[in-house]
């Protein structure tokens, strides 16, 4: 490369030139000599890339192939033949001869447009295994002479058919109408992470959108789940765009905390795709060139969480049959029904929505929309139609909502005729519904006082009762922990207002004591004291204790014990109210199988893992958290884990016993909800043995000798060492060494390496002859 630039630098030295012209254009050739062709570096705005192009110099002009333009980056007026960069607009143009240079200082709107997209996240296949788990929860009251005893159950089998579950409670004592066994839900889940599907079949309740009413059904439901992706951004996030006339380093801060750093080409550039906080913001986009010159531009944002990504779309049917007295009776079911939903990403501000759900003399539809004109929330608007008994009914939905740091919005109108009817109501004999509601809301932190919150509800049954109410909320910060909390309630239909204040001071690491003043709607008041420890995760004991009396006398209190630990957690308490007293104790726990053995945990109503290294006493991380060291049997149980969230497991190799070795000490993991998967880390314990090899005078061979090993029935090659030292490692028995010595002949030693012994035994010295 260089030596072809000095070739072409002689030929331009050869090429007599004329004197270079006022405005900095290269020297033209001499009209005498003709034009003069030359090859050059072309660099853009102080970056080369290396390409050589061709350069004609023709008087004034300086002709560049429209190609070799473009092939840095450059747009030009013709996509074709020659260009003369020397009056090219938004473009100036700089022979240098020394160098063989053709030094372009370009228009930033004449370079082509770089996105820079945030790493996109990455999707794991989630470890997939065969378990069982059982939860359960076990509750005993006894109340004003009758005792109680229930036990909720939930039996869960999972492997790559899917999952199947079953809950239900079991009661004896109590009255005799709610005793026995009670099934609440069968179901069979079955999910798609690839493409974001999830089945369901079984007892469910419907997935409708937020201007519906969801049912429970007995029946299948086909729908998208994103919570199967945490990789994908389903919102549509906000692009920064700038643009840099030389290399330049650009940062973008979203409300104060830096969430990138790129390096950018001149020309422009588009930051796309950066996850940013929900609702309105404020980024910051700081460019760095290379002398470190600092230019700083402030782009205000919205994101709305109720749009969907341009092109993304997220539906759901179902259809089945109405579940009726659920939590009362076992199979109880009523009319044949069917819904469906849908909503789709239509631009950046707009996502349209869809719903039809019917049965039997009832027919109902919907469309809607979500709409954000940018900085200034989002708009949301729905209108369904129903025909059932012959009559025509109308629902109509509107809605605001607003979420920045300093400011909350939020407000609904929901308005329907009186032949209105949906899913969710017409199998009730009498339910006249509400006709009318209308509900605002604003939030408001108040610097260096607390934050104040404000609302109104109002609502109109279809009887005609009417039911408005007012509330005014305040949090104010006391000292560094302590808080007070006052609300005002105003209930317009009875005149009553009703108001409450509240200190809370929290104390220890899960303490927190409270005190505070209540006044009922009716007029009466009451004090209200109390102190609650949680339990640490880990486990530990906690404890709670409330105690109130009011301006008639009346004493009212409770206390309870709870004693946590790994496998199950403990609680039992009492209470008194005006002289009546209760007590109960209660058990909750589960017990999973899973790897072939079985593991007693508390609750597991989500994803958990067994993480395996066939040894005792290997500590185990979950996310960078100690979570213990393995069984006996090598094995630890990690609850809790974050369903379909690629975590990170690892062990410490530090303490493992000499001679273990650990192919890998971490890796990552996503395990499906509800389901458990094993995360293997293998340790093992490998037999290593050094001998001394020496040729026939007792001379070690030469350092760096290539030595094959037979034995096991495997062969192998190492190194030879420092004074004849090999390291011979996992062989046991009969073991033949041959290798080269040092006058390039052949030798050969045997030796025999007990399976069981001290770890790096040393063999001595071994003749190899």
């Amino acid at each position: 490369m260089r030596l072809f630039l000095l070739l072409a630098a002689l030929i331009g030295w050869a090429t007599p030139v004329a004197a270079a012209p006022a405005e900095g254009v290269p020297p033209p050739a001499a009209v005498a000599a003709g034009p003069a062709q030359l090859f050059v570096e072309l660099v853009v705005n102080g970056q080369a890339n290396g390409a050589l192009a061709g350069l004609v110099i023709d008087r004034d002009a300086l002709l560049v192939e429209a190609t070799a333009l473009h092939g840095a980056g450059i747009a030009t007026p013709a996509a074709t033949g020659t260009i003369d960069v020397a009056h090219m607009t938004g473009l100036r143009a700089t022979y240098d001869a020394p160098e063989q240079r053709l030094l372009l200082d370009v228009d930033p709107a004449l370079l082509p447009l770089r996105r820079i997209s945030a790493p996109a996240g990455q999707a794991m296949a989630p470890t997939i295994d065969t378990g069982f788990v059982l939860n359960y929860d076990l509750f005993a009251q006894a109340a004003r002479g009758v005792r109680s005893i229930a036990l909720s159950t939930e039996q869960r089998v999972f492997g790559r058919f899917g999952t199947v579950s079953n809950t239900g409670v079991l009661t004896a004592g109590g009255p005799r109408a709610r005793r026995g066994y009670v099934r609440l839900e069968t179901r069979y889940r079955r999910v798609d992470e690839d493409r974001a599907l999830e089945l369901n079949a079984g007892d469910l309740i419907t997935r409708v959108l937020p201007w519906n009413g969801a049912v429970r059904i007995g029946g299948a439901e086909l729908s998208r789940n994103f919570a199967l992706r945490p990789d994908l951004i389903t919102v549509p996030l906000p692009s920064f765009a700038g643009e840099a006339a030389v290399p330049t380093g650009v940062d973008l801060f979203i409300d104060g905390y830096r969430q990138s750093r790129a390096e950018v080409a001149p020309g422009r550039f588009v930051l796309d795709s950066v996850p940013v906080v929900n609702g309105a913001g404020e980024a910051r986009i700081v460019t760095t060139d290379a002398v470190g010159r600092q230019i700083a531009t402030v782009i205000p944002f919205y994101v709305a969480p109720e749009l969907l990504r341009p092109g993304l779309t997220d539906f759901s049917t179902a259809a089945g049959f109405l579940r009726r007295g659920f939590g009362l009776r076992s199979f109880d079911y009523a009319r044949a029904v069917a819904t469906a939903s849908a909503r789709h990403g239509l631009t950046r501000h707009l996502t349209l929505s869809g719903h039809a759900e019917g049965t039997r003399g009832l027919a109902n539809g919907g469309v809607g929309a979500a709409w954000s004109p940018g900085l200034w929330g989002a708009l949301n608007g729905a209108l369904s139609v129903s025909r059932a008994a012959g009559r025509t009914g109308r629902q109509l939905t509107l809605g605001y909502s607003f979420t920045s740091r300093r400011l909350s919005l939020g407000a609904e109108h929901v308005e329907r005729s009186a032949g209105y009817r949906d899913i969710a109501g017409f199998d009730l004999a009498r339910f006249a519904g509400s006709r009318r509601s209308d509900r605002v809301s604003a939030s408001l932190p108040v610097s260096g006082f607390g934050s104040v919150g404000i609302g109104y509800v109002s609502t109109r049954a279809g009887d005609g009762l009417r039911a408005r109410l007012a509330s005014a909320s305040a949090s104010v910060p006391i000292g560094r922990a302590a808080s007070a909390f006052a609300a005002v309630d105003y209930d317009f239909g009875r005149h009553a207002v009703s108001a409450q204040l509240r200190l809370v001071l929290p104390f220890g690491r899960t303490g927190v004591a409270s005190a505070g003043l209540v006044r009922a709607p009716d007029g009466s008041g009451r004090m209200q004291a109390s102190v609650a420890r949680t339990p640490r995760p880990a486990g530990g004991i906690g404890y709670a204790a409330d105690l109130a009396a009011d301006t008639r006398g009346e004493v009212l209190g409770q206390a309870s014990a709870s004693w946590r630990t790994e496998r199950m957690q403990v609680e039992v308490g009492g209470a008194t109210n005006g002289g009546a007293r209760s007590g109960w104790a209660g058990v909750t726990g589960s017990v999973a199988m899973l790897d072939g053995h079985v593991f007693a945990a508390r609750a597991l109503p989500g994803a958990f893992a067994v993480v395996q290294t066939g040894m005792a006493r290997v500590p185990v991380y979950y996310e960078n958290q100690a979570m213990g060291q393995t069984d006996r049997g090598g094995r630890l149980f990690v609850p809790n884990v974050v369903a379909y969230q690629p975590a990170r497991f690892a062990i410490d190799p530090i303490d493992l016993p000499l001679g273990t070795v650990a192919d890998r000490t971490e890796t990552r993991a996503a395990i499906r909800a509800g389901t458990g998967g094993i995360v293997r880390l293998p340790v093992a314990v490998r037999r290593s043995v050094t001998a001394r090899i020496v040729d026939r005078a007792g001379v070690p061979l030469p350092p760096g000798t290539l030595a094959r090993l037979d034995g096991d029935g495997a062969s192998r090659s190492a190194p030879i060492g420092w004074d004849g030292i090999l390291l011979i490692e996992a062989l046991t028995g009969r073991v033949t060494v041959s290798a080269r010595t040092a006058d390039g002949g052949a030798c050969r030693a045997t030796m025999a390496i007990a399976a069981a012994g001290a770890p790096m035994a040393d063999l001595g010295a071994v003749p190899c002859r």
